[in-house]
């Protein structure tokens, strides 16, 4: 019978431990690997193939040159743009038929992306914030994910540059007229342009007695996310900037928020 010293014992369990978690790791791998490689099949089934860079690195996504970022829009059918520039950036101009979510709402606003399988390029101002949005959408799920390489800085497309109309003053109510013109300052100023970029809007009913009473209008009306961002969004900056405002209601719901 042959008798193993403890030490040595002790030294071929500990091996065979990182030799167990070293498996692990690269089965982990492998599974990413292979997911990857399935869906850059999909993308070529429909029409859509990725980079053979991404193909060659393995890569969740792909990168669309500048040089090639306008024909790559023209070209795609039902491609979905998605800018995440902050709302200073979307305000100075945007590319048409886009959508804005700022990059670090993407995880939190996914419910607005349904279709997985839909081609999306990212933008942002210069092209390096958009990747992690890229490799999130794909950790997500996503199958057909692009970036376009110097983001806005790069794009000589159409850009569109929205004009904002402000509320007019004499169709609110409300008995302290310079309380009303302070809270349609904020509105116009740091709430409409975040809601019109995805075809939605606010009008300011009555301001009374420390409440806002106001109606959302366009795409917001039913939107999944539109209690939230009544309760969440509007109501808590309001609060921050006019200390006179406690409360706001959304009349197109019909419940105080």
């Amino acid at each position: 019978m042959i008798f193993t010293p403890k030490k040595e014992l002790s030294r071929l369990r500990e091996e065979n431990q990182a030799l167990i978690k070293k498996i692990a790791v690269l089965e982990e791998h492998h599974g990413r690997q292979i997911k990857v490689l399935q869906k850059q099949v999909a993308s070529l089934l429909i029409g859509v193939p990725p980079r053979p860079e991404s193909v060659l690195q393995g890569l969740p996504y792909s990168e669309i040159p500048k040089e090639e970022v306008d024909a790559f829009i023209r070209s795609v059918p039902n491609l979905l743009i998605l800018d995440v520039r902050s709302d200073t950036g979307w305000n100075a101009g945007y590319i048409p038929g886009a959508k804005h979510v700022p990059a670090p709402e993407v995880f939190g606003r996914l419910v607005e992306l349904p279709d997985k399988t839909r081609p999306i390029l990212t933008f942002c101002a210069n092209g390096n914030t958009a990747l992690g949005v890229c490799q999130l959408l794909a950790r997500e799920g996503f199958h057909n994910v692009y970036n376009a390489l110097g983001g806005m800085a790069a794009y000589s497309g159409e850009v569109i540059r929205p004009e904002l109309k402000e509320t007019d003053l004499t169709q609110v109510k409300g008995t302290d007229r310079a309380l009303v013109a302070r809270v349609l300052s904020v509105i116009d100023q740091d709430v409409r342009p975040g809601l019109q970029r995805d075809g939605g809007d606010i009008e300011v009913v009555e301001v009374e007695s420390g409440v806002v009473k106001v109606k959302m209008v366009g795409a917001c009306v039913g939107c999944g996310s539109q209690k939230r961002t009544v309760e969440d969004g509007i109501k808590n900056h309001l609060k921050s900037t006019v200390p006179e405002i406690e409360e706001i209601v959304d009349l197109s719901l019909g419940i105080s928020n």
